[in-house]
């Protein structure tokens, strides 16, 4: 699943279960949202380099980062912090803390009874 929150992070929006292993941008390419969204303003981790994003900056072969490079790796990284929050908050749910240890049929609908319960407590805070 991606998940995106705000800069204050809230939970935004949580795509639907990608069967199967996939890389991070894999994932989001079968998302969808790229399709309908701009991901220009987006801050997402490595996984996310060429996805038009802002994300941190590899270290080089056999070299090492200006300082310039690791101040904005910094930056990057402690925005990315209230994203890594996020997920942590929504796997406060039992059902996604532990080993999911039910039939695969009803994951989706699972899934999605768990994001709407979600999105209805931060409604109520």
């Amino acid at each position: 699943m991606q998940v995106a929150c705000d800069l204050d992070g809230r939970l935004a929006w949580v795509s639907d279960p990608v069967p199967g292993r996939r890389h991070d941008s894999a994932a989001l390419d079968l998302s969808g949202v790229l399709e309908t969204l701009d991901p220009q303003n987006w801050i997402g981790g490595k996984g996310y380099i060429g996805k038009n994003m802002i994300t941190p900056i590899r270290k080089p072969p056999r070299g090492d980062l200006t300082e310039k490079q690791k101040n904005f790796n910094t930056s990057v990284h402690v925005i990315r912090w209230r994203i890594e929050q996020v997920i942590a908050h929504l796997k406060t749910w039992r059902i996604l803390h532990v080993d999911y240890r039910r039939p695969l049929a009803p994951f989706e609908k699972t899934i999605a009874a768990v994001i709407g319960l979600h999105f209805f407590r931060m409604a109520a805070e």
